[in-house]
């Protein structure tokens, strides 16, 4: 059986209704009595609207034509959106910008009483106008008398799961690693607004999730004036996971302390490496750089001055000069992330190889296994605290 007279979404409402009569008068029943079955049913049924005709085709199928019965009233409707932060609260409203518009046609001409039956009918609509754009939002509607109309608000409370907390990690190669926990307080604060949103629609909103932390990161001096670049990797979820790839346009520096297991002619060292960078081509970083090699145990220091070039991402070639026997050697590194495996190597003039590959375990902390052809015990495990 089909309507005619009603809306799209009203519509399946009162087929369902009068289907579920259908299905209880007997087939052989003639038209004439199932009309008149129908009819009464429909008067009782379907406040708001009466049984204007009803139509019979081939095959047994009918066609129950209704007009409304009561006064049509205007219709407006509001969206009433959660109280949210910016910019969150511009994501909201840029989904939820043409909801309105799109619903007002529902509603022409549907008169108060039919909501008492049809209401489930009108939220699902509702809910297939949201669910692609809001997800994780559940939807309330409320019908309330005003001036000149009849309102009908649409509210959104959050589901779960929910956003519960934003978690970050920086890796920089650039940035020394005890300037990371600044930014990422700076990034905890700023992140404030996504806490208690439906992770669902935070995944849609990943994009924007992530223009928002680049924003908090390059409002930031240190940022802007290193010229950092941030890159961000983002997991959402109850704990939302960002991670960044943070590195300087401009200065590379890094502190560090070694300390050697497995070679007894090997002590404990600290370092320094000074750079200054400079892209030449798009995409094709280039730094010339100082590091000072300190030996703890009688205070000898190494100096190295050396150029290298990125040709992609953090892998890095180049050479540098060496004032321990004014030595030049060759060099190509694979620089170090986090909970990442890394390495680098370099051959000297001499002949020579120096090498390690290593794990950085956090911010301050990397495991290495050394190769030093210069000493008695070439191999060794080096573990070497950041700064």
């Amino acid at each position: 059986m089909k309507t005619d007279g009603l809306n799209a979404w009203l519509a399946s409402a009162a087929e369902r209704s009068l289907n579920a009569v259908l299905e209880h008068i007997p087939k052989d029943e003639t038209d004439e009595t199932k009309e008149r079955l129908v009819t009464v049913v429909a008067d009782r049924l379907l406040l708001g609207y009466s049984v204007e005709a009803v139509s019979f085709e081939t095959g047994g199928d009918m066609t129950v034509r209704l007009r409304a019965t009561s006064e049509k009233p205007y219709w407006d409707v509001a969206i009433v959106r959660p109280n949210l932060a910016p910019p969150v609260d511009g994501w909201f409203e840029a989904d939820t910008a043409d909801i309105a518009e799109n619903l007002l046609p529902m509603m022409l001409g549907v008169p108060i009483e039919a909501l008492s039956w049809g209401d489930a009918d009108l939220k699902k609509a509702v809910e297939g106008l949201c669910r692609e754009r809001l997800p994780g939002w559940r939807i309330s509607l409320i019908v309330r008398s005003a001036q000149e109309a009849t309102l009908l608000e649409v509210s959104f409370v959050p589901e779960q799961p929910l956003s519960l907390a934003v978690t970050s990690e920086i890796s920089s190669s650039s940035i020394p690693a005890v300037l990371h926990s600044g930014l990422r307080d700076t990034l905890l604060a700023g992140f404030a607004p996504a806490i208690g949103l439906p992770v669902p629609w935070l995944e849609r909103h990943r994009e924007d999730f992530a223009e928002l932390g680049k924003k908090i990161l390059n409002d930031t001096r240190l940022v802007d004036q290193a010229k950092a670049e941030p890159e961000m990797t983002i997991k959402t979820g109850p704990i939302t996971d960002v991670q960044i790839d943070l590195e300087s346009r401009r200065y590379a520096v890094w502190v560090w302390m070694a300390v050697y297991a497995g070679a007894e002619d090997k002590f404990p060292e600290a370092g320094l490496h000074f750079g200054r960078r400079a892209q030449i081509f798009p995409h094709w970083d280039m730094e010339l750089y100082t590091e000072i090699v300190m030996a703890l145990d009688d205070w000898n220091v190494e100096t190295r001055l050396g150029t290298r070039w990125s040709p992609w991402r953090n892998v890095w070639l180049g050479g540098e000069w060496s004032d321990t026997d004014s030595v030049w050697w060759v060099r190509a590194s694979l620089d170090s992330r986090q909970r990442s495996p890394y390495g680098w190597i370099r051959y000297s003039e001499d002949g020579d190889a120096n090498g390690a590959v290593g794990y950085r375990i956090n911010d301050f902390i990397s495991l290495e296994l050394h190769y030093d052809s210069r000493n008695d015990d070439p191999w060794n495990v080096r573990a070497l605290v950041n700064l």
